[in-house]
């Protein structure tokens, strides 16, 4: 996804720094800089972030794996740009949260939080680190609840969750850049899909409109998963 975003947004001539903790795979574009360092790096990630007017935060373990895995990448990750933010007077941060915060919800009913699996339990703690931080700082959050990022629906709970790469760069970039009443805002992040199990929620505030939907793919056959967050929800716990 950041690859996808970085590309989109140095198509359109704005400014970016990227931030891996991975050698660049290529010469970044004009107008693009790359700096390598490890967000659990504290230092490191806050020179990184001196200059800049927003921080989208995508870095992290997006599967399911070990507790201690999730709090060393995903939550010390979250709160050190958090810090960095705040150390630098950074005006607005996006974190990348995911659809699993609600994973353990019937795909029939509401959609309180309901994390389920280590993996969303560290998004469902990186909210509220944004939330502290947006309430204690200066700084501005939006949390984005990403749904499933394809390029194309494959699979019938993607009827309700897809989120497509055009989709989730227009989000991302009015996140990042919208003007905001409040400090701390929580969006669902898909695309327009008809069959959606989430309130769209603040997309009238950050002005996004997806472009696409999975309505225009169908033939997917029927829904089979007990739970909003499908395969997350029914595996075990890793040991």
């Amino acid at each position: 996804m950041g690859t996808r975003l970085a590309a989109d947004l140095a198509t359109h001539g704005i400014p970016l720094r990227l931030l891996d903790r991975r050698p660049a795979d290529a010469r970044p574009p004009a107008g693009v800089e790359f700096v390598r360092a490890d967000l659990r790096d504290l230092d490191a990630t806050e020179k990184a972030a001196a200059g800049i007017s927003a921080i989208v935060h995508l870095a992290g373990i997006t599967q399911e794996g070990p507790f201690a895995d999730m709090v060393e990448h995903n939550i010390t990750g979250a709160h050190h740009v958090l810090e960095a933010v705040r150390r630098q007077r950074v005006p607005r941060v996006v974190l990348a949260s995911s659809h699993h915060v609600t994973g353990l919800n019937p795909v029939d009913g509401p959609a309180p939080l309901a994390p389920d699996s280590f993996y969303a339990v560290s998004k469902v703690t990186a909210e509220a680190l944004g939330h502290l931080y947006a309430h204690k700082t200066d700084v501005q959050v939006v949390a984005v609840r990403i749904g499933s990022y394809r390029d194309r629906p494959t699979e019938p709970r993607h009827r309700a969750t897809w989120l497509s790469p055009r989709d989730a760069t227009a989000l991302l970039y009015s996140a990042a850049t919208r003007p905001l009443t409040g400090p701390f805002l929580t969006v669902y992040g898909t695309s327009g899909n008809r069959e959606s199990w989430w309130p769209r929620t603040g997309w009238n505030a950050l002005g996004y409109q997806p472009s696409d939907s999975a309505d225009q793919h169908p033939g997917s056959g029927p829904l089979a998963d007990r739970f909003m967050g499908g395969a997350f929800a029914d595996d075990d716990l890793p040991t």
